[in-house]
């Protein structure tokens, strides 16, 4: 899939958690290195103010969405540099807002929507040993309403564990594939269970752009990338 920089927002959270460098040492340095990686234009690199309200926060991502495609067009990409939980992601939205999110978003079939963020691939029908797995949790749901809102090719990818925004290889990958109602969980882009393969994608993702350029590239073509 070519996407245009043009056509995708990058969103992450404006101050650090407390005594925490998580804004500043991680989730702000990613989600720039990622724009200047697919050529997003720097007003679509959005930091939200995360001492906001649930409403306010999710208010001015919905503001950010409408303005990239008042100037440019229907999204190709919205990715999320945040905290990120079973349940929802650090910019307020949650299992019963998402449909918001989705209802917005909604341009293209086949839109991509790689939450750099902890935990959001979690959910029923496997652990991070299992290959098939995530149902129920939010990116699991984001897909399902994308779907139901009529991007029925869409992508959504995510982390199922806890750890570092863009380096975490624990990745799920949930997609349309052409349903008007969604589906049943998500599948590992690189199994935990394939030892080998699984160690070679960890330092892929520490130490080269592959953790920038995955959420555009097919299984495929990651495989191969990092089977080298």
């Amino acid at each position: 899939m070519t996407v245009s920089g043009k056509r995708i927002l990058v969103l992450a959270p404006l101050y650090n958690t407390g005594k925490k460098k998580d804004a500043t040492g991680a989730f702000r340095p990613e989600a720039t290195v990622f724009a200047e990686r697919h050529g997003v234009p720097r007003e679509q690199v959005v930091w939200i103010d995360n001492h906001l309200s649930k409403p306010a926060m999710r208010a001015e991502v919905l503001a950010e969405i409408a303005k990239v495609k008042t100037a440019s067009g229907a999204l190709e990409a919205l990715a999320c540099f945040c905290h990120g939980w079973k349940t929802g992601i650090q910019f307020g939205f949650d299992k019963t807002t998402v449909g918001v999110l989705a209802e917005v978003l909604v341009g293209v079939r086949d839109i991509r929507v790689p939450l750099y963020a902890c935990s959001t691939a979690q959910g029923a029908g496997g652990d991070d040993s299992t290959a098939i797995g995530g149902d129920g949790g939010f990116a699991d749901l984001l897909r399902d309403a994308l779907c139901q809102a009529g991007a029925v090719d869409c992508q959504v990818d995510a982390h199922t564990t806890a750890g570092h925004t863009s380096k975490n290889p624990f990745v799920r990958r949930f997609q349309g594939m052409g349903s008007q109602l969604g589906g049943t969980g998500g599948f590992f882009i690189v199994s935990p269970s394939q030892k080998q393969l699984f160690a070679k994608w960890r330092r892929a993702l520490a130490n080269t752009d592959l953790r920038r350029d995955f959420p555009f590239m097919t299984v495929a073509e990651i495989h191969a990338a990092i089977a080298g």
